[in-house]
């Protein structure tokens, strides 16, 4: 499963790229393909936090949604390099993430139930096409390629050491941390179009 994992994870900016080459089609899809990855946020990543933090976990993703645009506006010079600054944030959470992630594959094998690691599978599909879709116009092709390498070796590592990784995942600051990125994440992704020239 851990290498199923790593090869949605690829897989997502793989399609994007391919849809590129059809333009009309790239564009047509564009919005729907934001969607579908709100969708997986919704789905996926937001139950996993709400199981620790409760009724907090709304409040930590809109305060992560809004502290980008805030910051933009009190430092509207500065909005560029604030927005690049929520994106960078943003994949630094997504790759601690994926060692969590890894964790749970390792988890998931030792327990021998395959349910935890399906998810798991499944929702890389969609941060491998999130982190292509907001790096890949703020930052180049090269930083979403080495973005998507971390997220690969933080996979690895989490795998590996599991036993030391799984008790934080019901850690209320992880939680919480993850709340708030997860709220930075859609924000990068309604407003993706501040990063595009």
């Amino acid at each position: 499963m851990l290498l199923l994992s790593l090869i949605t994870l690829f897989a997502g900016p793989l399609l994007y790229l391919w849809m590129q080459r059809h333009h009309s089609l790239a564009k047509k899809l564009d919005r729907v393909l934001v969607g579908v990855l709100l969708a997986i946020i919704a789905l996926l990543l937001i139950p996993e936090v709400v199981g620790v933090l409760g009724w907090s976990t709304p409040f930590l993703a809109v305060a992560g949604y809004l502290l980008p645009g805030l910051l933009e506006k009190v430092v509207r010079r500065a909005a560029q390099q604030m927005h690049l600054a929520s994106l960078a944030v943003a994949a630094i959470g997504l790759v601690l993430h994926a060692m969590l992630d890894g964790a749970g594959l390792a988890s998931s094998e030792i327990q021998g139930t395959i349910g935890l690691a399906v998810v798991i599978v499944l929702h890389r599909f969609g941060v491998g096409m999130m982190l292509w879709m907001v790096l890949k116009p703020a930052f180049g092709q090269g930083a979403a390629w080495l973005t998507l390498v971390a997220v690969a070796v933080a996979t690895v590592l989490g795998f590996l050491f599991s036993a030391s990784l799984l008790p934080l995942a019901g850690d209320w600051g992880i939680a919480a941390f993850q709340a708030v990125i997860i709220g930075t994440i859609v924000h990068s992704l309604v407003h993706r179009g501040h990063v595009h020239d």
